[in-house]
């Protein structure tokens, strides 16, 4: 799991992340794999993506690579230095669409599915591929009807900086999935993939689980998710985006890494949902970027000699 964070402002951007990377070993435990993963690449002197989410899959080799090679690759093999933070955006989620087997994924999933659904003694009603995910219905021995549906571990990117003719950019990429814009010119803020349950609480006063309780089901029946939505918006802290310092933005954005870190160290989940991955940790890489110098790394993890002291 990962945790990359992008705080825009009026002087430039931050882009900060985490370096633990975890994986799941052949009896689907999930593990830390290392605690010094690179999460963010500079796709050319404006502009820079953090990756989040799946963090192997297989070549058409069937070789596992991380997806910070897919990354680099991308980034040594495409004439980007003209390109838009939206082109940017666009040309990567292809790529990585293009490499990412996931449909394959979401098929074995399927058909694992069914397997178990029949092991059960299930009776599969329906099993339909729409779009990303396989929706499912099916019947137990005691006549319950069980609806849900099946799909494949998301690669996500967050791709932030600035065009050419001075405005900036922050767009999610998600594969499978589609491009979401996040941030555009004077429209200051933190915007965040990965684990970012905790930022979520500690900026907005709550985090999506919220909607999984008894009480906002009970609510969404009378009321639709647009105005609960804009009723939670004002638990938002009030926090002046347009007038911080790159000085502030840096502050802010290694404090939340660093506190979904230490949250993380002492909480199994929460009590709805107990069981969770500390997958977040390690070393944090932080960079600037400004519309006069471009990326500048404020600090960034090199390959040292070990100390088994």
């Amino acid at each position: 799991m990962t945790l990359i964070i992008s705080i825009t402002t009026p002087n430039g951007i931050i882009m900060a992340s985490d370096s633990r990377q975890t994986l799941k070993n052949p009896k689907q435990m999930t593990r830390i794999s290392t605690n010094y993963a690179n999460k963010l690449f500079a796709v050319n002197e404006r502009i820079i993506v953090g990756t989040a989410g799946m963090a192997f899959f297989a070549d058409e080799t069937g070789v596992q690579r991380s997806v910070s090679t897919y990354v680099n690759d991308f980034c040594n093999t495409k004439y980007l230095n003209n390109m838009s933070v939206k082109d940017v955006a666009t040309e990567l989620h292809s790529y990585i669409n293009s490499k990412y087997p996931w449909k394959k994924q979401l098929e074995a999933s399927a058909q694992q599915f069914k397997l178990d659904a029949q092991s059960k003694g299930l009776n599969i009603l329906s099993l339909e591929t729409k779009d990303n995910v396989v929706e499912f219905k099916v019947k137990h021995p005691n006549g319950m009807i069980e609806t849900g549906n099946i799909s494949v571990e998301p690669i996500n990117l967050l791709i932030s900086g600035f065009n050419t003719d001075g405005s900036f950019e922050t767009y999610e990429s998600i594969s499978p999935g589609n491009i979401q814009v996040k941030r555009e010119t004077d429209n200051y803020g933190c915007t965040w993939i990965g684990q970012g349950d905790v930022v979520s609480r500690m900026i907005l006063g709550y985090d999506a689980k919220i909607f999984n309780t008894s009480l906002f089901q009970g609510i969404s029946s009378t009321t639709s998710q647009q105005d609960i939505i804009k009723q939670l918006q004002g638990l938002e802290y009030n926090i002046p985006w347009p007038l911080l310092t790159l000085q502030d933005a840096l502050d802010l954005a290694v404090f939340l890494i660093k506190s979904t870190s230490i949250i993380q160290r002492y909480a199994d989940g929460i009590t709805m949902d107990g069981g969770d991955i500390q997958g977040v940790g390690g070393p944090i890489d932080v960079a600037i970027i400004t519309r006069k110098d471009g990326i500048n790394w404020i600090k960034q993890k090199q390959v040292i000699y070990p100390s088994f002291d």
